[in-house]
């Protein structure tokens, strides 16, 4: 009797930033099991923006050897707090559960009668109720952890009760969490910011209960939680939880070059900025973009362009908020939209001022840029003391009482990193170092494609 091919089926919710790393996560999947099928599915939402031009904006996509086929969440014109209410941010939760595991249980279904079926589930954090629909099937299923293993032990210690890590206070004594080093407050996402029923923080902070309860529930002996980093990055935080293997399957922010490459709202005029940079010296440029999700205010939007101004080197500002001017001073360039990984492994590029999303830094440390990090939100803060105090390849910048980095401790913060100071050169040689490094670990044969072959290969 033929053996059943394998098969897996990606998951994720319509975010951009866990639908880029998990695609990616697929590719090199496809890559590493060139005889597997693989199947992406997000919610209607992503699927959309991820395909705008389909005849059928619903319809399933082959893209090279993945196939692309969306579920429903239930809002299938996108998720939007300000229109559904605070009591829609509630209910996502429940109506995502539900109508999600019935669309996603007739896809499974529907793959098994065409001769497909499924043998392996791969989901991410904010789709908790996958691992049931799978366990319904009886096909085994795993975490990818798009975020640092350093932010699934403090998580997993939050969720789990202990108490120390929710302290706001920046003076309090470091946290002591089982299996980790001492960490600052200042360095701890920020859960004072999500235990306010009704936001946005607060239903993530909801919807990760969900997965640790999953993961709680799990018989098998350490089951797999893939992450997106690599050994020499967080060496402690992958052995912090010996309840789980953490498997490092990253940096995983580059696709393989035989397969197709797709970046999400990408506009019409993406090459002039590249044709900007083209122009620029060697590691000249400060590179600045704070994501996509939470908009600058007026003040920071202000201090930010006449920070980088004050640098007197040339920039490139990513601005998605409506109404900012053109750069006046002749040195700088402003954009709408990039591709964050082309950017930060341009030449041209040598500083990169960041909110720290963590495939953010990982693009940046594959790229051997140094960081400033200005931490807004989340695990954001976590990712910033990575960056600057355990890997000393950026530093932290200074908010003032209103959040605001001022246009001083911006230009402080560059050129400690692209200064002429035997301290910055020697962040640039960290920078470099770690670049190499996660090279490495993502080669044929490096650490993390040991890990990911491993787990693809049922080992």
């Amino acid at each position: 009797m033929a053996s059943i091919q394998e098969h897996f089926l990606f998951v994720t919710d319509p975010l951009q930033s866990h639908i880029n790393p998990a695609r990616r996560l697929a590719v090199r999947v496809a890559a590493a099991i060139p005889n597997a099928r693989v199947t992406f599915s997000t919610a209607i939402s992503g699927h959309r923006h991820m395909f705008p031009h389909l005849t059928s904006p619903d319809g399933e996509v082959l893209l090279g050897v993945i196939s692309y086929i969306p579920y429903s969440d239930g809002f299938d014109g996108g998720f939007k707090p300000e229109a559904h209410g605070t009591a829609g941010v509630g209910a996502y939760r429940e109506r995502a559960r539900a109508v999600g595991t019935e669309t996603l249980t007739a896809i499974i279904a529907r793959l098994a009668r065409r001769g497909h079926p499924v043998t392996r589930v791969v989901y991410t954090a904010l789709v908790g109720w996958v691992p049931a629909v799978a366990r319904a099937h009886g096909v085994p299923a795993a975490l990818y952890w798009v975020k640092p293993a350093t932010v699934f032990a403090v998580y997993y210690h939050y969720i789990h009760g202990h108490g120390c890590v929710s302290d706001p206070d920046p003076n309090a004594a470091v946290a002591l969490l089982p299996g980790l080093p001492p960490l600052k407050p200042d360095a701890l996402p920020s859960f004072a910011s999500m235990t306010t029923p009704g936001s946005r923080n607060y239903l993530t902070l909801d919807m990760l209960r969900d997965i640790f309860l999953a993961l709680d529930d799990e018989h098998e002996d350490r089951p797999t939680v893939l992450v997106d980093t690599f050994d020499a990055l967080e060496p402690e935080a992958l052995r912090a939880v010996p309840r789980f293997n953490l498997a490092a399957v990253g940096p995983v922010v580059v696709d393989e070059p035989c397969l197709p490459c797709m970046e999400m709202f990408q506009p019409d005029d993406a090459k002039a900025y590249v044709e900007w940079l083209d122009t620029k010296p060697a590691r000249s440029v400060v590179f600045a973009s704070f994501g996509s999700v939470l908009s600058l205010s007026k003040r920071q939007d202000e201090e930010l362009r006449r920070g980088l101004e004050a640098t007197g080197r040339p920039y490139l500002l990513v601005a998605r908020r409506k109404g900012i001017s053109d750069d006046d001073s002749g040195r700088g360039m402003v954009a709408e939209w990039c591709n964050q990984t082309k950017v930060l492994s341009h030449h041209a590029v040598g500083c990169f001022v960041t909110h720290c999303r963590w495939d953010s830094a990982l693009e940046s440390i594959t790229g051997g840029v140094p960081m400033v990090a200005v931490p807004r939100w989340g695990d954001q803060p976590a990712v910033a003391a990575l960056v600057e105090a355990s890997q000393g390849v950026g530093v932290r910048a200074c908010l003032d009482g209103e959040g605001v980095v001022e246009r001083g401790e911006l230009l402080r913060c560059v050129e400690a990193v692209m200064g002429s100071t035997e301290s910055a050169a020697a962040v640039r040689a960290r920078a470099e170092r770690l670049r190499q490094r996660a090279k490495e670990a993502a080669a044929v044969g490096g650490t993390s494609h040991r890990s990911l072959l491993a787990f693809a290969s049922g080992m």
